[in-house]
């Protein structure tokens, strides 16, 4: 009897490479879906969002390669993150996509934001308080 061979198990990618892995899917997703949402939304909330996710993914390029100003790259890329959740919602409400849609968009960005949040705390990154609350030391 032969003795299977043993695989090394794979490396996990860094946390930078997930996140943008998932972000290019999430991507990929939106860009797809967003075409088929009413005209009368194509040139104002479906631009925006999509412009907001393409941005989203050039910060997370750049925040992959550069080292300087990463913090605050990332800082920067959990806002848009935000700023797409309340048009997603905006785009829900007003029934420009439908509630599959926003579910599945939600739960893409909320998979991210929660990669990014990761991200920000292994570069040591201390979350900040929320607006009116007090940090204790």
């Amino acid at each position: 009897m032969s003795t299977p061979s043993v695989r090394p198990k794979p490396r996990e990618a860094p946390p930078e490479l997930l996140v943008l892995a998932r972000f290019e899917e999430f991507c990929a997703w939106l860009l797809a879906a967003t075409p088929r949402w009413p005209k009368r939304a194509r040139f104002t909330l479906t631009r925006r969002i999509e412009e907001h996710a393409l941005e989203v993914l050039e910060e997370l390029v750049q925040a992959r390669y550069e080292r300087n100003g990463r913090a605050a790259r990332l800082a920067r890329v959990n806002l848009v993150l935000e700023r797409m959740r309340r048009l997603l919602r905006l785009a829900q409400s007003t029934q420009v996509c439908s509630a599959a849609q926003f579910e599945s968009a939600c739960r893409g960005l909320d998979e991210v934001g929660r990669m990014l949040h990761g991200w920000r705390t292994s570069l040591g990154e201390r979350p900040r308080p929320a607006p009116g609350e007090e940090r204790v030391e």
